[in-house]
């Protein structure tokens, strides 16, 4: 029997919305860090961009244990675009280039 809402659309759907949220999130949270702390903190968008994208493993698991195959080949399409926009804008900085 397949699952409720196992399509394709729907992984690809939460991929980007995991990773926006996440990213606005992390973003929150370095100002936050940054107006408790005497200094300013701040981190790298590359780094921040990375973490957003690796919190997809979070979906992922779901996806999986609850035998959502099409929504994961969704997701793990939607992680790789990502990872390769992330590779494309900074991998220049990190090849030295």
């Amino acid at each position: 029997m397949i699952p409720r809402n196992d399509h394709f659309w729907i992984g690809l759907a939460v991929s980007v919305f995991v990773t926006v949220v996440a990213y606005a999130l992390l973003l929150q949270l370095g100002d936050w860090l940054s107006a408790g702390a005497s200094r300013s903190v701040v981190f790298k968008p590359r780094t921040l961009a990375l973490l957003a994208i690796s919190l997809n493993v979070l979906p992922m698991n779901v996806f999986r244990r609850t035998y959502r195959t099409r929504a994961m080949k969704g997701l793990m399409v939607g992680v790789m675009a990502l990872a390769a926009v992330w590779f494309y804008v900074y991998g220049v900085d990190l090849l030295g280039g």
